[in-house]
């Protein structure tokens, strides 16, 4: 639902004989502005209507802060203001519909503004973390975090925009959100979410507030997240709140679906990635909801010779105890299994993971001004990776357990409101090598973290000027001192358009052990600072210009400049432990420009952004992380509402991305994805030298049918899914080859082929 309506609603202009009607119908409203029948210039008429209905709303409370007046609709929904102000803010309130909160532009031509107010069993306050219910309109959703609060570049996928965009096998929430502006997609087969100049890791995913470790199935080309039962996931990009903390490039916070309100709902789908179900109804004795909802999968895709298993299992419990307290609990379980037999030698790359998420969350609500939410949750991972012969593998293991409990309060006042809270986290972090040569990480480290912060964040209107400025202070044990992460934004309205503006600072304890010139397919590997270790820290300058025109039409550009310091790399050789590690830093910075339609037959979005993003090691030689994709056009296309059937289009341009040129050879053991290097004849590697080239440019397009067949209540949904409809190899890596000089020689790997995907979604 909308928090605080910020900015032009959705601003219609009625026809002049409608107003004439309806400013003779609405005397008595008129008379309670103190206005005559026949309005003179400078008046404002003012129409409410239901979201979804346009039906007229009466009895809608009206105040205006600026002018200390207030007012009500006539069974019409008007309503009529005497005032000279060019921007009036509006504040509209009635039992059953969200509160808005909005400043609007007075129309040129003179007519009626019109403003359309969502419906919401409980109205919540603008400084609300958790609405009741999300919208599952694109644009209602897109709306209602840009009014929420000034978050620069924050997007939101509903469930509709989820299976808008074709992806490999069946649709995906972060295959998804790589389709937005200010996300750089790598290759084919990661789903993972590389933002404004970070790695993947620098991306916090939280689920109804808990921390997911293992976000992703398959070595990342799946998201963790069965899009049967996520009902939204919103991303926060560089400009972060201050009620997250601990990434330093993004958020993605997505919720489970809430349950039916009626009978017993069957949902879900049979694909090339295996069979997935979901169940949701109501309580039958009580005002609660239930959901239930499990995925099994088994992986041999052509040209990806990687066997591969995964499940997962959703639950979620909401009760409505009153109209005043929400109580919700959800559980996330998941399991990855994967082996990979090299050329038959006896040897391969084993790697697992299990996820277990749960929280537990109770909210208040005490009018529409005050708000409470407490939530505890806990959340573990656990991950290996081994490589060599079944009996005697060389593993490195990884386990986290985090619990904390997070409170925050929020209190709204016309033209200021304050919301505050205080978290607490902590848990063991360990990673476990094997000590002898060949492992993925050689010896151990492990600690417990504990860490306690608090934030305030505070939205404050001067005019059409609001101000939003935000900290976030604690302490980590492992760290000496306190840490701060201030932000501070503005947003400006001008009529359609909003200027906004973002300084902030974010810190991070938590990274992976990633080895990004060797890319390792396998579980995440976690490991905690130590004490006499740096925590990294990103600062960044963002600014933005959106368009918000009727009902179909939305737009932003956006420019960015990002700083990181004592970001973790670990470029190992021989040598595979912690001695290797090195904190780099670097700059990263770059534009991005998009534009969206949300309704009529065809709708969809299309985005360009360019990037710049450049780190630093500890000798100071510069280079370019494998993420660095300078100019990416990314296009969505949905056609929908055509009778019984529907089509989606993505296309992705893109320029290369970096690699390393070989320089040499080293025999001996050493750990590598492609050899195990642990039996005879597979003791020859290459050796990376710190000269990049770039791949060439990146195109793929994707296309994805569906057809609906309806028996009553019951829908069988066949589709079609064609990944890289053209054929295009792209190249995803570079091997040496060879021959006199194969050194110099590079032989490319492919991505993923064409090969298309059927499957059948159903609904009951």
């Amino acid at each position: 639902m909308s928090i605080g309506y910020i900015g032009k609603r959705q601003l219609r202009h009625a026809h002049p004989l409608a107003l004439v009607v309806a400013v003779a119908l609405s005397s008595w409203a008129s008379a309670v502005f103190g206005v005559s029948q026949e309005p003179p210039a400078g008046n404002w008429s003012l129409r409410l209507v239901d979201w979804e209905s346009d039906a007229p709303l009466a009895g809608v409370h009206l105040s205006f802060p600026d002018l200390s007046e207030s007012g009500v609709t006539d069974s019409l929904g008007v309503a009529s203001l005497a005032s000279e102000a060019d921007l009036l803010r509006i504040v509209a309130t009635r039992v059953g519909y969200a509160r808005m909160d909005t400043v609007v532009a007075r129309p040129e031509d003179g007519t009626m503004v019109e403003l359309r107010l969502t419906r919401s069993t409980i109205a919540l306050p603008s400084l609300t973390v958790q609405a009741v219910r999300s919208g599952t309109d694109s644009r209602q959703l897109a709306r209602q975090m840009f009014e929420r609060e000034v978050a620069i570049g924050a997007v939101g996928m509903t469930r509709t925009e989820v299976r808008a965009v074709p992806a490999v096998a069946e649709t995906d929430v972060f295959r998804s959100l790589q389709s937005v502006s200010g996300v750089a997609s790598v290759n084919d087969f990661g789903a993972e979410l590389f933002v404004r100049g970070g790695s993947a890791d620098q991306v916090a995913v939280l689920l109804d507030g808990a921390p997911v470790f293992g976000p992703y199935h398959m070595f990342g080309m799946f998201g963790l997240f069965n899009p049967d039962v996520v009902e939204s996931a919103e991303l926060y990009k560089g400009s972060i709140p201050a009620r997250y903390g601990g990434s330093l490039s993004g958020v993605v916070s997505a919720r489970q679906r809430t349950g039916g309100t009626t009978g017993t709902r069957v949902s879900g789908g049979l694909s090339g990635v295996g069979l997935r179900a979901a169940l949701d109804g109501r309580l039958p004795s009580s005002d609660g909801r239930w959901l239930a909802a499990g995925r099994k999968a088994t992986i041999d895709l052509p040209g990806v010779d990687v066997p591969f298993a995964f499940h997962d299992l959703n639950l979620g419990l909401h009760l409505y105890p009153s109209e005043e307290h929400r109580v919700g609990i959800s559980v996330l379980a998941s399991e990855d299994r994967f082996s990979w037999d090299f050329l038959g030698v006896g040897a391969s790359l084993r790697s697992d993971w299990t996820n277990l998420v749960s929280s537990v969350m109770w909210s208040w609500v005490r009018g529409n001004r005050i708000t409470s939410d407490v939530t505890g949750y806990f959340s573990r991972y656990e991950g290996r990776i081994e490589v060599g012969a079944e009996q005697s593998g060389l593993s490195t293991r990884n386990r986290i357990g985090a619990g904390g409990v997070r409170a925050q309060i929020a209190v709204r006042g016309e033209a200021t409101g304050v919301r505050t809270g205080l978290l607490v986290e902590g848990g063991p972090v360990s990673l476990r090598g094997s000590m002898a040569p060949g492992a993925y990480m050689q010896g151990e480290t492990s600690g417990t973290f504990l860490h306690a912060s608090a934030f305030a964040e505070v939205e404050h209107w001067v005019g059409a000027l609001r101000l939003a400025p935000g900290v976030r202070l604690g302490t980590e044990r492992n760290s000496a001192g306190v840490f701060a992460e201030p932000r501070l934004s503005a947003r400006y309205h001008l009529g359609a358009f909003a200027i906004s503006g973002s300084l902030d600072r974010s810190v991070q304890f938590l990274s992976t052990l990633r080895d990004d010139r060797h890319v390792v397919p396998g579980a995440p590997m976690w490991f905690l600072r130590g004490e006499d270790q740096p925590v990294s820290v990103a600062e960044g300058i963002s600014a933005s210009l959106d368009y918000w025109r009727g009902s179909a039409w939305t737009g932003s550009a956006t420019a960015w400049t990002r700083r990181f310091t004592d970001i973790p790399s670990w470029h190992p050789e021989s040598v595979r432990d912690l001695s290797a590690l090195e904190y780099h830093g670097g700059n990263a910075y770059g534009w991005e420009m998009s534009l969206e339609r949300h309704g009529g037959l065809l709708r969809g979005w299309v985005s360009y952004q360019y990037a710049r993003i450049k780190l630093r090691d500890n000798e100071g030689q510069e280079y370019w992380p494998r993420w660095d994709r300078r100019h990416e056009i990314d296009a969505t296309l949905n056609l929908q509402d055509l009778r019984c059937f529907s089509a989606s289009f993505r296309t992705t341009v893109g320029s290369g991305t970096p690699f390393w040129f070989p320089a040499g050879r080293f025999h001996g053991l050493r750990y590598d994805p492609r050899r195990p290097g642990l039996n005879p004849g597979h003791d020859d590697f290459p050796i990376l030298s710190n000269v990049q080239g770039r791949m060439p440019y990146y195109g793929r397009v994707d296309i994805s049918a569906r057809y609906a067949f309806h028996w009553g209540s019951v829908a069988i949904v066949p589709f079609v899914t064609i990944p890289n409809l053209t054929g295009r190899q792209n190249v995803l890596t570079y091997g040496s080859g060879t021959g006199v000089n194969e050194d110099r020689v590079l032989s490319p790997r492919h991505q993923l082929p064409l090969f298309p995907f059927i499957g059948v979604d159903f609904r009951y």
